[in-house]
């Protein structure tokens, strides 16, 4: 009998610390997954800084939806960097942004950033508009373990 008791505990045992152990690293997966799309939501915001489209089309997975739920919505990469051609060519308007918060689900697969931007372009005579609104992206960590924008989306403060 005390055998079998003795068997008993150490299954319980064993059970909870594997447990606490597949808790811990998932824990460990999820911060690392914030970490990352933030990393990425950075990069992706220099990438239109710098005009870099190689670096930008990098960071768009092929089949994502940006502006989504809007009448501009555009699907697929080749529409998603034909729509941001005039932010990636020099001299054309800019686009910035930050993030301001970030989640992972709990897979650490896919999460989402939200934050602010603004926009800055040339008008015919000569002045600045400037725009500010707010953003969410949604991220999917893919097969080579890269972080690409899935979906984007926006909206723009109202005027004044």
């Amino acid at each position: 009998m005390r055998s079998m008791r003795t068997w008993i505990v150490a299954v319980v045992c064993l059970t909870v610390m594997a447990w606490a152990g597949l808790v811990a690293q998932r824990v460990a997966d999820r911060k690392a997954a914030h970490a990352a799309i933030i990393k990425a939501d950075e990069a992706f915001c220099q990438a239109t800084i710098d005009r870099n489209v190689d670096r930008f089309r990098s960071l768009v997975a092929d089949e994502a939806t940006f502006n989504g739920g809007t009448p501009g919505q555009t699907r697929g990469i080749e529409a998603i960097v034909k729509a941001w051609t005039p932010w990636l060519q020099a001299g054309g308007p800019t686009l910035t942004w930050k993030p301001t918060h970030a989640e992972v689900l709990v897979g650490a697969d896919v999460g989402y950033t939200v934050g602010t931007w603004e926009r800055r372009a040339k008008a015919k005579d000569g002045k600045t508009s400037v725009a500010h609104g707010e953003y969410m992206t949604v991220w999917q960590r893919q097969a080579d373990g890269s972080w690409k924008a899935v979906f984007d989306t926006g909206s723009e403060e109202p005027a004044k």
